[in-house]
């Protein structure tokens, strides 16, 4: 008898708020992203980071989600917010890898617009693995030019079907409620991150949404 799928795992980012973190916990998510980005509309301050992350029950965890950042910087804020899970959303080196996974758990996003990104970051994990800081998860994401990310654009399908393989492969670009069974369906990602898709406005979770997202991605 074949054993059943694993569950997928979902991740909400961009919260703002300890109430919504609280209601993203409670509807089922495993993981919530704090964005340290200073161009996103969602980023958050240190300070408020720390409270969401003190409020969080042991079930979910909060990542960080930093975009081009002096791997210093990113050490200090995990340390003064309490994270021990970080997501590089920018063009981060191997280099910074090595710097941080001794101390944190890494996730390396890319953003993928053509099949040369994908060779691109091919390439990246394949150094990474020869050196032995591989990212804990990798996360592909939607390409517009100029944005780091929450955007709201879904990836090509084609491009979904020449992955490689990716054990702990974190699936995000424009997913909601209403697409995200369908992705799952395609791809059998770890995990799924939304972010737009779920939100009343740039920052704020509706409730309603994220629930209905959690169940899709587990129907």
């Amino acid at each position: 008898m074949e054993s059943a799928p694993a569950r997928v795992k979902v991740k909400v980012c961009g919260l703002t708020r300890v109430a919504d973190a609280l209601a993203c916990a409670e509807a089922g998510a495993d993981w919530i992203g704090l964005n340290f980005h200073p161009a996103s509309p969602r980023r958050v301050e240190p300070a408020l980071a720390a409270e969401i992350v003190a409020a969080l029950p042991a079930s979910c965890t909060a990542v960080g989600l930093f975009v081009d950042r002096p791997p210093a910087e990113v050490l200090a804020t995990a340390a003064r917010v309490g994270l021990r899970v970080v997501q590089l959303h920018g063009n981060e080196p191997v280099d910074d890898l090595a710097v941080l996974m001794p101390h944190l758990s890494v996730v390396r996003a890319f953003r993928l617009g053509d099949r040369a990104a994908v060779d691109r970051m091919s390439g990246f994990l394949h150094d990474a693995e020869g050196r032995g800081c591989a990212p804990v998860a990798v996360l592909i994401d939607g390409y517009v030019s100029g944005q780091a990310g929450g955007t709201g654009r879904t990836i090509a399908l084609d491009l979904l079907d020449h992955l490689p393989p990716l054990p702990r492969l974190i699936l995000a670009g424009g997913l909601t409620p209403e697409n995200v069974a369908a992705r799952v369906s395609r791809l059998n990602p770890w995990m799924v991150d939304v972010a737009s898709g779920v939100e009343s406005s740039p920052g704020r979770k509706d409730p309603v949404q994220v629930a209905a997202f959690v169940r899709a991605a587990r129907g």
